[in-house]
């Protein structure tokens, strides 16, 4: 029974212990679903305890992965947020590092704190071992300084692609060399957020610094507020921020505007001046006309509902009548409610006949 009874100890402290290596007390806790694969094999990594929506990076690193990225596979890294609840489930493939064994899954926040990540053992089959090199103490703290955008385009003031250049410095004010680093530029902005450029910096010295130019490309039809990140292994970040938009665009847009007023304008204007000087004999009168010293109105045959009209006059006048009634002279002058030269141009036109409210004079 005491036998039965250090055994059973034995299991609890090592179930006790295997979760440790792969978790900081009181920290964020990564698993594997396998101790030992092979390179391109999928394996399962679950985690808990972390950030919600932080964004994690999963790589195959050797030489137990405190090296550096320069020892890990970055081909076959893979990355995904965390979930709500602080959880996380990922199918990664096994890589093949550039270094020997001991090797690790390496799982740490992107663009976050170095030694905030977890280190997974697993035992890679093929793959050549060794001892972890020493090292001296690990730089913990770098700076970017002097990162500025310039260069740029006229023709993206139009909507073109614009063709910007980072430049920035990273500078070591530590008192221990830096072995490896990944310095990582990221572009965000219009919809798309992506790392489009790494650089690895080694033996970086003591109060040295290094200065990278990195090109930076703008799409077609950029608009809005661009964001350039540099980011070197979580030790150091800067944030650039960069305007596009294509003013020159807005400029033509206004001026098609005011040339379209312009226009509208002009012909409302040459418009008002020709109905000004038009021949009264010209113009053409509606389809039904008021007479006031009629009493009546008068109504052409093309009028909307002319048969209706019809029905409900109380009377109808002849040619002859209204003749009678308008006098078969024409008036010598004063105001006159019927226009007659108006009226005979009018119903010629209408009625290619030869009918004229006038005699003609013998």
């Amino acid at each position: 029974m005491r036998r039965l009874s250090c055994t059973l100890l034995a299991v609890g402290v090592l179930a006790l212990v295997t979760p440790a290596a792969a978790a900081r007390a009181g920290g964020p806790v990564a698993r594997l679903s396998v101790t030992e694969a092979s390179p391109g094999e999928k394996i399962r990594v679950t985690g808990e305890g972390w950030e919600p929506s932080r964004l994690l990076q999963f790589v195959t690193c050797g030489e137990g992965g405190v090296t550096g990225s320069a020892a890990c596979d970055t081909r076959a890294s893979m990355a995904t947020p965390v979930r709500p609840d602080g959880t996380f489930i990922v199918d990664l493939l096994v890589g093949e590092p550039p270094r020997a064994c001991p090797c690790v899954i390496h799982v740490a926040a992107v663009q976050g704190d170095a030694d905030a990540g977890v280190n997974l053992p697993l035992t890679i089959t093929g793959h050549a071992g060794g001892q972890i090199p020493r090292t001296a103490d690990p730089v913990r703290d770098l700076v970017v300084q002097d990162a500025r955008l310039t260069g740029g385009t006229a023709a993206a003031w139009f909507g073109a692609p614009d063709r910007l250049l980072l430049v920035y410095t990273i500078r070591n004010p530590g008192t221990s060399t830096l072995v490896d680093a990944t310095a990582q530029v990221r572009l965000g902005g219009g919809g798309d957020d992506n790392v489009f450029h790494r650089a690895q910096i080694t033996d970086l010295r003591p109060g040295q610094s290094r200065t990278l130019t990195v090109p930076v490309e703008l799409p077609l039809a950029a608009f809005g507020r661009y964001v350039v990140t540099v980011d070197v292994s979580g030790l150091a970040q800067a944030r650039l921020t960069h305007q596009a938009y294509p003013w020159g665009l807005f400029l033509i847009n206004a001026a098609g505007l005011l040339l379209i007023a312009w226009g509208v304008l002009r012909r409302a204007r040459r418009r008002g001046t020709e109905l000004a000087w038009a021949d009264p004999s010209q113009t053409m009168l509606p389809s039904v006309v008021r007479l006031g010293s009629l009493g009546a109105y008068l109504v052409f045959d093309d009028a909307p509902g002319a048969r209706r009209l019809r029905r409900m006059a109380g009377a109808q006048l002849s040619l002859e009548t209204l003749r009678a009634f308008v006098g078969s002279e024409r008036p010598a002058g004063g105001d006159s409610v019927l226009d007659l030269d108006a009226l005979d141009h009018v119903m010629a036109r209408r009625y290619p006949r030869d009918l004229t409210l006038f005699e003609e004079d013998e």
